[in-house]
């Protein structure tokens, strides 16, 4: 599974959001986290379909988490930006084979268990075990995210 670039902002401005007690601006966003910010409204607008973040209209307008950063699994923001979280076609729900052989076919079984070591991961993992995970580094998580080329 290769991880879009979506979803790397995405996890991103969830994480940044998470960190604040106020508002964040497009421009904000896009300065603080080195992401173009034609590219913030595409994420958001996914985001807020999702149900993870909201706008706010306004002069002091700007965006929000609509949970809790514990209650945000890290499954439910990449599959906001992922077309699939499969790891391979053959695991999709109509189990494509280009040999016909998903019954029989003992790699699709590990990629079975694989895929659920995967899931299951992504969805005990919320964004506040990111942030507590970063808590115990001496680093800025804010530097993190202007590090060049990440």
């Amino acid at each position: 599974m290769h991880l879009t670039m979506s979803t790397d902002y995405a996890i991103r401005i969830i994480v940044y959001l998470s960190d604040r007690k106020y508002l964040a601006s497009s421009r904000e966003l896009s300065k603080n986290l080195n992401i173009p910010q034609s590219y913030v409204f595409k994420v958001l607008r996914a985001l807020q379909k999702a149900g993870l973040v909201k706008s706010c209209s306004g002069v002091d307008g700007g965006f929000e988490l609509l949970k809790r950063p514990e209650h945000i699994m890290l499954f439910d923001v990449m599959e906001a930006t992922e077309t699939t979280m499969k790891i391979n076609r053959c695991l999709e729900d109509d189990n494509h084979c280009n040999r016909q052989a998903v019954a029989l076919c003992r790699i699709r079984c590990f990629y079975v268990d694989l895929q659920e070591l995967i899931d299951t991961k992504l969805k005990k993992t919320t964004i506040r075990d990111l942030l507590l995970t970063w808590s115990m580094y001496p680093v800025n998580r804010v530097m993190l995210c202007n590090v060049e080329g990440d």
